[in-house]
């Protein structure tokens, strides 16, 4: 077999059920910073049956320069003209759908509705929630701790930010659970386990998630409250209040990214250290370096790993001559590597500084939930580091088939008694 044959394919999901290919990634950044890749053919599964779906191709750009050049250019690399997911969309219903969604759309659209929610994620209002993120925190790592037996993912890394959501929309506690099975179903649409690449499984999580959402909504106009459904429900943008469609697909958004990323991150954190007892301890010695250990570990798992772009118009990139129409995929999770600008880039090193790593993106669509993801894993860390010495995997490590986002299913592990 020949050295190409060998190579993973980055555009697989299955290719990341065993981890992020980081030597191939290395490999394009050196040879081909701006590379066309083929499309696999992925089975999916619809009313007619199990189906062949073939993309186009694209052109993957893993250079951190190649990615910080086409995020600062969204007039030639647009989010909404065929979205910003990697496959393409199905029908122009399908497209339309898509573009409800913030991440899916271009100005002006994209800074009416932005603007409706960036007060609720300012540093300051996150401030506010710190107590409330706190005692989430204790309780589940002083449960996880008591019990001995826990599995990072489904019993701190995904409860933690499920909870924040749960109290900063005002839905009930126990709804949470709805907001994981969403979540599940639309991000890990790829996995056997989640979506399955069942194309009407997906469609009917988006029905049931906004049905739901549709009557909190209704709810909150009758009777409002202090949180964020009562202001998405009731405000107007421009003099305009969200169409039932546009405040369905912004709600989702919120619930998904606000859970699913955070997640991610906690659980790929909690793993990095793991495997680096050097670092482990360091943290656990000094809780000062939290706040760069936290960005070191969001440049280190990169829970988005990559949003596409369509090319506007005839343009060039990395020299690479990229045609109107052209799929572009900027690979954070390769950016986030690049020796160019990373010193010893595949190395943990929690106290990195400078760190201009790209994991909430950059531009128009920088993630309008960083502050709050960086307050929840600083306060999960800081909550769990002194007891990481003492804990055990004691299962299978089991990784999400994705080529989008980077996330462990599984890390099951007991804590041991202090010694």
């Amino acid at each position: 077999m020949s050295p190409v044959a060998q190579r993973p394919d980055v555009a697989h999901p299955q290719t990341y059920g065993v981890g992020v290919p980081h030597a191939e990634f290395a490999r394009m950044r050196r040879d081909e910073p701006v590379c066309w890749v083929p499309e696999p053919a992925l089975w999916r599964r619809g009313g007619a049956g199990r189906m062949l779906s073939q993309g186009s191709g694209f052109w993957a750009v893993t250079s951190h320069d190649g990615v910080v050049a086409a995020s600062r250019q969204p007039e030639l690399f647009s989010s909404g003209r065929k979205g910003a997911f990697l496959p393409d969309p199905r029908t122009t219903a399908d497209l339309e759908q898509a573009r409800q969604l913030l991440v899916n759309m271009d100005a002006p659209q994209h800074s009416r509705i932005r603007r409706l929610v960036t007060a609720v994620f300012t540093p300051r209002a996150i401030r506010a929630l710190q107590d409330s993120v706190a005692a989430h925190a204790h309780h589940l790592v002083r449960r996880a701790v008591r019990r001995q037996e826990c599995d990072v993912v489904a019993d701190l890394a995904a409860e933690l930010p499920l909870l924040v959501l749960a109290d900063l929309l005002g839905l009930p506690r126990e709804d949470r659970h709805l907001l994981h099975r969403w979540s599940n179903n639309l991000v890990g649409f790829d996995d056997p386990e989640y979506g399955g690449g069942d194309v009407e499984a997906y469609r009917r999580t988006f029905f049931e998630a906004f049905q739901y959402a549709l009557e909190v909504a209704a709810q909150r106009r009758r009777s409002p409250r202090d949180d964020l459904m009562t202001l998405l429900a009731t405000s107007e943008v421009d003099g305009r209040r969200l169409s039932d469609r546009e405040f369905c697909s912004f709600w989702l958004l919120l619930v998904v990214a606000g859970n699913e990323t955070t997640r991610h991150l906690i659980s790929g954190a909690v793993l990095a250290l793991l495997s680096d007892p050097a670092q482990r301890d360091r943290l656990s010695r000094d809780g000062t370096l939290l706040p760069e250990a936290t960005e070191e570990l969001l440049r280190w798992v990169t829970p988005i790993m990559q949003f596409r772009r369509t090319a506007t118009q005839d343009t060039e990139l990395g020299g690479r001559s990229i045609a109107e129409g052209d799929k572009v995929v900027l690979w954070y999770v390769s950016a986030n590597r690049d020796a160019r600008v990373f010193d010893d880039a595949d190395t943990l090193r929690l106290d990195r500084d400078p760190n201009p790593h790209l994991s909430f993106g950059m531009g128009p669509h920088f993630c309008l939930g960083a502050h709050l993801a960086r307050l929840e894993a600083q306060t999960m860390l800081r909550e769990l580091a002194p007891h990481l010495a003492r804990f055990e995997v004691t299962g299978p490590v089991v990784r999400l088939e994705s080529n989008f986002v980077n996330g462990l299913k599984s890390l099951p592990g007991r804590f041991t008694s202090p010694r």
